[in-house]
């Protein structure tokens, strides 16, 4: 089978969802004859598949084009324009399968190709606004639109509310690759390469940082627990929340790390924070069943979350996390109280989370999206 996942983002880049993209395809690859259309600029080099090895620490199974232009800073004209150029240019080869996470190159690939399309999404697009509810429920009636890789079931009801058959919908939770990652460094060793004290008790959170994530909410707990010291890794400026941060004793932000970076600071780590709001999700309607969510399962380090619909779905209470009722700062502080207290309970919640991991591949998800993508088309 020939598939082209199409993308306009330009690799290699320093996101959650491109290192999904990455592992995904890496995993499709092995089973699949698989290219990656990502944008290119005229005016900057093209990376070469070792470049993205060496980026994302993975091997990379699938080969690479591009669409190149000129709009790196018009990002709406941009996403047109590669979706455009992108159809135009799969028209001329031999595909049997679009697969892309972009809605305009959805409408791009029905309306200028005959390649059935396949569509990824960890958003609940059709409960976002009239005019993807009305554009979902015309692809719902579409033959050529096979059908939707979610995930997570939150965001799949919205699917099929809008006349989605349960047939057209896959849910594909992320997964994690323990061979790209070392699960064998000190903790102590970590601490003392980031300057994090090494008998305080760390909270520790990862990703975007920004007020959208819900990441103000650790000042909170900062003056709450004034001798636990909470760590913010993933800065890229010196936004609000970085110099609202440097007023606290107890809190330290750590610029972006790569993923193995990343890892070994979860794991050197006592708790691993979720923002505790569902400002994310349900107001600006950017995140849904974090990426992070998986690497700090992995990572056999105790996680602190909101219980939530999405989050539930690989979370449970007093099972493999401890869960609290979002919005709520007395119960969140509640929990981390407890978390602290009880070191038994933050060993054997992380070490089932850790164990549940092992069992969920890229591989296996990439077998569940071929089988789903062959059903489809016949």
């Amino acid at each position: 089978m020939k598939i082209i996942f199409i993308s306009d983002q330009f690799f290699p880049r320093t996101s959650a969802d491109s290192e999904q993209i990455v592992s995904s395809l890496s995993a499709l690859g092995k089973k699949a004859e698989v290219t990656l259309l990502s944008a290119g600029y005229f005016f900057k080099k093209l990376p070469e598949i070792k470049e993205l090895e060496e980026f994302y620490h993975k091997k990379c199974t699938f080969s690479l084009d591009f669409v190149k232009h000129f709009f790196p800073s018009i990002r709406g004209i941009e996403k047109i324009s590669f979706a455009i150029r992108a159809a135009f240019k799969i028209r001329k080869r031999s595909i049997d399968i679009a697969y892309t996470r972009n809605i305009p190159i959805v409408i791009a690939i029905l309306f200028f190709t005959k390649v059935p399309i396949v569509f990824e999404s960890y958003r609940p697009w059709p409960s976002r606004n009239i005019i993807s509810n009305w554009f979902f429920k015309r692809m719902a009636k579409s033959e050529k639109f096979l059908g939707v890789v979610l995930h997570s079931k939150f965001a799949g009801n919205s699917f099929s509310e809008v006349g989605f058959k349960n047939s057209e919908l896959l849910l594909a939770h992320n997964a994690f690759d323990f061979e790209s990652y070392d699960s064998t460094s000190d903790p102590k060793h970590i601490r003392e390469k980031y300057n994090i004290p090494l008998t305080s008790f760390l909270v520790t959170y990862t990703g975007r940082v920004n007020k959208a994530k819900g990441v103000d909410r650790l000042f909170h707990l900062a003056e709450e627990f004034p001798k636990i010291t909470f760590l913010i890794v993933g800065s890229e400026k010196e936004g609000e929340i970085e110099k609202k941060a440097a007023k606290y004793p107890n809190i330290s932000i750590l610029g972006w790390k790569n993923k193995k970076e990343v890892f070994q600071i979860l794991r050197a780590s006592d708790v691993l924070y979720i923002p505790t709001s569902t400002q994310a999700r349900d107001v600006h309607g950017n995140t849904v069943l974090p990426l992070k969510t998986f690497i700090y399962k992995a990572s056999g380090t105790s996680i602190l979350a909101p219980d939530m619909q999405d989050i539930r779905e690989v979370l449970t209470h007093n099972e493999n996390a401890y869960l609290v009722s979002p919005d709520n700062f007395e119960e969140e502080k509640k929990g981390l109280k407890k978390l602290i207290k009880n070191e038994d309970l933050r060993f054997r919640i992380a070490e089932k989370a850790k164990e549940e991991m092992r069992l969920i591949t890229w591989e296996k998800r990439a077998e569940k999206i071929l089988k789903f993508i062959e059903i489809n088309m016949n």
